[in-house]
């Protein structure tokens, strides 16, 4: 399919004669004028996608001295159709068409004219470039934007082709949707939205038999096929609340059923820290929907432990304390807390103990859950933060660290609204909150969730510039499931209370390249509320600093 351009919307006898057509319906007013029935107009649209690969395969064929019979050119478009998405991606891992999310979107552009998709045609030497189709489009820009070169995921094309977890054909259907829905909003591309949809629906369907499947299930594909499940709705979604709900409903049913899976012999911890990592892919979403965490939560956490060894008892402790926070935080939104009330002070004090119950998980850390903080004035500022990135054991401890940044800057954050609107409550909890301590912990868990960037995303100006942020490349499972909170985190750390307005400045630098590399529709919905913020703070600032001047 090849895109021909804009074509003449005249009549046929029009065209032939080289005149303007008024193109009225049923006939023209230049056909009526001359007593002619008039021949009627072209389907515009297949004029513009036009099925050209039998001539474009004769051109190439008369070229290289290849023959065209019936047999070769048979032989070619089923090598064309036939051959797997990785094996389409070409020698290059970014995409280089019309399409490619680095260009700016041109809203007239078709399906792509010509694409790294190489064939090589029989008895020759020479790759001969073949159109994909709308569904290799999507795959081929999930590989190269949400998987290649992202924490735990292979670095290299080689590296994925020898990987058999993609070959998987409900995981091969929603990475299609997710690729085509971001095309599609990169793009203002409705067609790719509603192939995106139509894949997702084909990828709930084989998900659902892959789960009844009597044989053993992948803990690999299924916890890529849900996590993808529940980014399609990030990718699709503003954040509304059905997008919400559906993401959860992905979660909580992946959950529950790799409880029924777990332990999972011949995997990696008995399949516990996949499970793990999707139970912390509850809180997010819970929060964002306003809901308490399923009342089998506490079960869920109770079974991990019992099924980890010691040392990875730190992520079931943090899980714990996380839920705690989660469903407080779910309540004080729900409801309206006046100062002197029993309530508001009762969640005040409740607030004060958990941050110290956290703070005591921190200093509580030994092993390969320590992280170190290095400094490089060579990488680009753009992608890291001040110069300052971490190291981590592996990508299991980085994303454990992540969530806890996260939780204690909600805590802290709803701490100091509190305290701030609630001066009675405040005096009466044990010990008093201080409020400017409470900021200078705010400000050093947003300044360390920006310096850890690098370790949950790959930004495009690092290319191979970036040192090796983690010892082992193992551990954590699908490298998308950082990405979908990686945006509420980067969110929570601009916009808390007190912290420096460059702090949301790069983090908005950061939401931009994410919206325009990866086409992921809630990123550019939180984007536009970053953007609203800054603007009031740097109002706020300049109305300060004329009245500071107004004093002296």
């Amino acid at each position: 399919m090849v895109y021909c351009g804009k074509a003449s919307q005249g009549c046929q006898s029009c065209r032939v004669r080289r005149i303007k057509c008024d193109k009225v319906r049923p006939d023209c007013s230049q056909c009526v004028r001359v007593g002619k029935k008039c021949p009627g107009y072209r389907d515009q649209l297949s004029l513009m996608f036009r099925d050209e690969s039998s001539k474009v395969i004769q051109k190439a064929h008369a070229q290289w001295g290849v023959g065209d019979g019936p047999d070769e050119l048979l032989m070619t478009q089923e090598t064309a159709s036939t051959s797997s998405p990785l094996s389409s991606l070409g020698s290059h891992t970014s995409p280089s068409t019309s399409l490619s999310p680095s260009s700016p979107p041109n809203h007239e552009a078709g399906l792509v004219a010509v694409s790294n998709n190489a064939t090589v045609l029989p008895n020759s030497g020479h790759p001969f470039s073949m159109q994909p189709s709308m569904g290799e489009q999507g795959i081929k820009f999930f590989f190269t934007q949400y998987v290649l070169g992202h924490p735990d995921e292979p670095r290299t094309l080689e590296e994925l082709r020898s990987t058999s977890t993609f070959s998987s054909p409900g995981l091969q259907d929603i990475m299609a949707a997710v690729g085509l829905a971001s095309l599609g909003n990169l793009h203002d591309r409705p067609d790719f939205m509603v192939a995106a949809r139509r894949h997702y629906g084909s990828a709930l369907r084989l998900t659902r038999q892959a789960v009844l499947n009597d044989r053993a299930p992948s803990l690999d594909v299924t916890v890529r096929s849900i996590v993808t499940l529940a980014i399609f709705e990030l990718v699709n979604g503003n954040g509304h609340a059905e997008n919400v709900k559906t993401a959860q409903t992905h979660i909580a049913g992946g959950v529950a059923l790799m409880r029924a899976w777990c332990p999972m012999p011949n995997t990696a911890s008995g399949g516990i820290r996949g499970m793990i990592q999707l139970c912390y892919s509850m809180f997010m979403a819970c929060y964002l929907g306003g809901t308490k965490l399923p009342p089998t939560f506490g079960d869920w956490i109770a079974f991990m432990r019992s099924m980890q060894p010691p040392q990875d008892y730190p992520s079931t402790d943090l899980g714990l304390l996380m839920a705690r926070i989660t469903d407080l935080a779910v309540f004080v939104r729900n409801h309206a807390l006046g100062d002197g009330r029993p309530t508001t002070t009762s969640i005040i004090q409740e607030l004060v103990d958990l941050d110290r119950e956290f703070l005591a998980w921190e200093q509580g850390l030994e092993g390969y859950w320590l992280h170190t903080t290095h400094k490089s004035d060579t990488l680009p500022p753009e992608a890291v933060f001040e110069g300052e990135y971490h190291t981590y054991y592996d990508m299991w401890s980085a994303r454990m660290w992540a969530h806890y940044r996260w939780a204690r800057l909600l805590l802290n954050q709803i701490l100091l609204e509190l305290t701030d609107s609630s001066p009675v409550s405040t005096q009466a909890v044990v010990p008093v909150p201080n409020s400017s301590e409470i900021t200078a912990l705010l400000r050093k868990l947003a300044r360390d969730t920006l310096v850890s960037i690098p370790n949950h995303w790959r930004h495009p100006l690092l290319g191979d510039k970036m040192p090796a942020t983690v010892d082992r490349q193992i551990g954590a499972g699908s490298g998308p499931a950082g990405i979908g909170l990686l945006i509420y985190q980067l969110k929570a750390a601009a916009c808390a209370a007190k912290v420096p307005i460059e702090y949301g400045e790069w983090a908005q630098g950061i939401l931009e390249c994410i919206w325009r590399d990866m086409g992921i529709m809630r990123a550019r919905s939180i984007l536009e509320d970053l953007r609203a913020h800054l603007l009031k703070l740097g109002k706020g600032i300049a109305v300060a600093k004329v009245m500071y001047e107004k004093q002296i």
